[in-house]
């Protein structure tokens, strides 16, 4: 595998790139001292967003949270993306690094479990939420040709409703199209959505990935490695009926709900260090979970 690496300063974060297996530049930006975590971020975020919950965690780990391609400080997920391309540009990274833990949100996590498949050099696996989809009929995924559309009609705040109701991670599922992308007007505004608006042609692509994945989780039983499952007690049943799954279908694996948590509490502006409190007790505490 081809590499180079190249470091500046950025406050306590030190940025620094390594190169894929398909040339493409990966980013990531680091902090702290121990052993190496990989952290490896959901849709529509970028490492600045994990920010909080590296720093909570860089007294005892050495934290490195990737810029996944098509965003932040990597390049194009490119005309070939896939999941295999995630994988690569995660063992990139882990080379690196050499790091034996790896955390995963969302879409983060999905690929963190992918990743796990083929590389058995992750002692430890943290995750939250992960992407993972039990059951799947076609019909529900209709939405994304609609995404599409609007997308193609580069009608963006549209697009970004039509996400966030096909996704079902919100309770604005259960409201009119037209409520919901007025309520994610008025509500996600300023840096959030300049951010959101560039990374929506690539959640297109993520999501096509999802769907392709979506029930083929019985093959994360070969995963070799110790597995903290977690998931926010405000989330919607589905995704704690897809970590009860994992639990029972993953080997050596724990499953935990935060009551007062939601899908995006990882992030900064939400509850990061919550979890980082959990996640390190994990990596660093034999495992052993209060």
């Amino acid at each position: 595998m081809t590499k180079s690496m190249q470091e500046t300063n950025n406050g306590s974060f030190r940025l620094s790139t390594v190169h894929s297996q398909d040339g493409t530049r990966i980013g990531y930006r680091s902090v702290g001292h121990g052993p190496a975590l990989i952290v490896v971020p959901g849709v529509l975020t970028t490492s600045e967003q994990f920010t909080t919950f590296a720093r909570s965690l860089s007294d005892s780990l050495t934290v490195h949270i990737l810029d996944r391609r098509g965003r932040g400080e990597s390049g194009p997920q490119g005309p070939e993306y896939s999941m295999i391309k995630e994988c690569e540009d995660i063992r990139a990274v882990q080379d690196a690094t050499g790091a034996t833990y790896i955390f995963g949100h969302s879409y983060g996590g999905l690929a963190t479990l992918e990743a796990a498949l083929t590389n058995l050099s992750f002692a430890r696996i943290a995750l939250y939420e992960p992407g993972v989809l039990i059951h799947s009929v076609p019909t529900d995924w209709n939405w994304i040709a609609d995404y599409e559309q609007d997308l193609s009609r580069q009608d963006l705040r549209g697009a970004f409703a039509t996400y966030v109701q096909g996704a079902g991670q919100s309770l604005l599922t259960r409201v009119p199209r037209w409520l919901a992308r007025l309520i994610l007007c008025l509500t996600v505004r300023g840096e959030r959505w300049s951010l959101i608006a560039r990374l929506l042609h690539e959640n297109l692509n993520e999501q096509r990935e999802l769907r392709r994945l979506a029930s083929k989780y019985r093959q994360y039983e070969a995963i070799d490695a110790d597995v903290l499952l977690m998931a926010g007690g405000k989330s919607p049943e589905f995704v704690h009926q897809m970590i009860h799954e994992l639990n029972h279908t993953i080997q050596r694996s724990q499953a935990m709900t935060l009551p007062k948590l939601n899908h995006l509490s990882p992030e900064n502006g939400h509850k990061p260090i919550q979890v980082a409190e959990l996640v390190r007790a994990f990596f660093l505490e034999n495992g052993q979970l209060n």
